[in-house]
């Protein structure tokens, strides 16, 4: 078998952006973009895959993208391989090298690959044997331009570490879904999402998407998951997210995917190449070099673990014999500001208890839950969640501390839909969960700890824009009036 290397779009396009494999993927999308919506190695129907607000022809695997679960990883490993051969069939019979292979954006490497990609800035570019400029086929308008991301300070860290995510070395567990994501069936709606999912994937695709209305798709492409795929860099993006799922197996210390056959097992949709529809399994994706016959020009897993985070490497056993335990809630709804939001959450004396039971060692877990997002469109930003941040405090220097990990809210058109169709859902089914534990031992062990309440502070962290631009997440902060629905605490006893 053939072993295909994908590498990092920066080290292809630096000096220039037009080396041969970032040319065969601009002339792939091209020609797959001319084919018919209802041909399965179109453009279009690649794009519907992950999500469309569009009625799916007779017989379309449309809609397949798995979120808020454990099947988030490999579904996209499988969407990006079948993807990757027919792009590769289209790039080579344009001239590319029969190597060719899908690279990856590393936005995590700080400057400047935190920056998009340069063959995904330009307007124009002129292809082999052209003679004058035309429209460049990985360029899109409707994505976040802000001068930031494209030559600027790029994306904010905060947004792309992965440390918290590589912490766990659980890919799944109970009640807080580890790495992977939480067990569940069949998941295209979101619903908890796990460490990888939430951060970094989550806020990169809303910050480079930048606010995003609803439906049509008219802006805001990576914002939005029936939209996002329709935006060359999105599978750029998600060859990245691949990579950190790859090098955090290598990471090793007990890292590994589930073994159970629930998750192995579950049959999956795809189209190769010639346009023949192809079954996958998790089971089948993961070795990547013996079983789908590629690998990373990066092998090496980078030893990025958040010191603090350190007590959720411990698996957590499938089946707890007690649930969360819900003990503080907020009984009313928070607006995001443009600023710092703080949201005060009682401790009646059930969380008091909780909390003395949670920081002996052994006894259990503290979750901070962020539930019920809503908007009157996506806004083009994250918000750091915070424990008991301190008034007036410098971000850079003193946030670090307090910071328990991001929402966002892509897949946010989808939660408020099943919303309002499900009954069920009062408060909305997607689910920011957070281990606190450690954060509030600290608080305890150096006196700062309050046994009345704690506050929960959202600080958006997102591109800035010059002034008076339109169009962007600074436009979306003000009108998009984002809020959450509740804020609550639970405790998980130890098993």
């Amino acid at each position: 078998m053939a072993v295909y290397v994908r590498r990092s779009i920066w080290g292809l396009e630096t000096p220039t952006p037009w080396d041969p494999v970032t040319t065969g993927y601009a002339q792939a999308v091209a020609a797959m973009r001319k084919r018919l919506a209802t041909d399965p190695t179109s453009w279009a129907y690649q794009a519907a895959m992950h999500g469309s607000y569009a009625a799916p022809p007779p017989g379309a695997t449309w809609n397949q993208c798995q979120h808020g679960t454990w099947y988030f990883l490999p579904w996209h490993r499988m969407y990006l391989y079948w993807f990757e051969r027919i792009v590769r069939k289209a790039a080579v019979a344009a001239g590319a090298p029969q190597t060719w292979a899908l690279p990856y954006w590393n936005y995590s490497a700080g400057a400047p690959t935190n920056q998009l990609p340069p063959a995904f800035r330009l307007k124009t570019w002129t292809p082999p044997g052209g003679n004058a400029p035309q429209p460049n086929p990985l360029y899109t308008a409707e994505r976040n331009h802000n001068p930031d991301i494209n030559g600027g300070a790029g994306l904010p860290h905060r947004v792309t570490s992965f440390a918290l995510a590589y912490s766990f070395t659980n890919f799944t567990g109970s009640p807080y879904p580890g790495f992977g994501g939480p067990v569940t069936g069949f998941s295209h709606d979101s619903g908890t999402f796990g460490a990888l999912e939430n951060q970094p994937h989550n806020p990169v695709h809303v910050m480079v998407g930048g606010d995003a209305t609803f439906t049509d798709c008219s802006r805001g492409w990576m914002a939005d998951p029936n939209c996002a795929a329709q935006d060359p860099i999105f599978w750029l993006h998600h060859a990245n997210i691949d990579r950190l799922w790859s090098n955090w197996i290598a990471l090793g210390g007990g890292r590994m995917d589930p073994n159970d056959r629930r998750w192995q097992s579950f049959d999956f949709t795809f189209w190769d190449e010639n346009g023949t529809k192809q079954v996958m399994k998790p089971a089948d994706v993961m070795d990547t070099i013996r079983q789908l016959g590629y690998k990373y020009d990066d092998r090496s897993a980078p030893a990025i673990v958040r010191a603090r985070f350190a007590m959720l490497s411990t698996p957590q056993p499938p089946e707890p014999p007690e649930p969360p335990r819900l003990v503080a809630a907020t009984e009313a709804p928070a607006e995001l500001s443009g600023g710092r939001t703080d949201v005060a959450v009682e401790l009646p004396q059930p969380a008091r208890e909780a909390v003395a039971s949670a920081i002996q060692p052994g006894n259990g877990h503290l979750y901070l839950h962020v539930d019920g997002l809503d908007s009157d469109l996506i806004p083009g930003v994250a918000y750091e969640v915070h424990v008991n941040l301190p008034e007036g405090a410098d971000l850079e220097e003193e946030g670090e501390d307090s910071l328990v990990g991001l929402i966002s809210f892509f897949g946010f058109r989808r939660d408020k839909q099943a919303t309002e169709d499900n009954p069920n859902h009062p408060i909305g089914p997607i689910g920011h969960t957070f281990d606190i534990t450690g954060r509030v031992q600290e608080l305890r062990s150096s006196g700062q700890w309050d046994e009345g309440r704690v506050v929960v502070s959202f600080v958006p962290v997102g591109l800035e824009p010059p002034p008076g631009t339109e169009g962007t997440a600074h436009d979306a902060r003000t009108e998009a009036k984002p809020s959450v629905g509740r804020v609550s605490i639970s405790f998980h006893p130890a098993a």
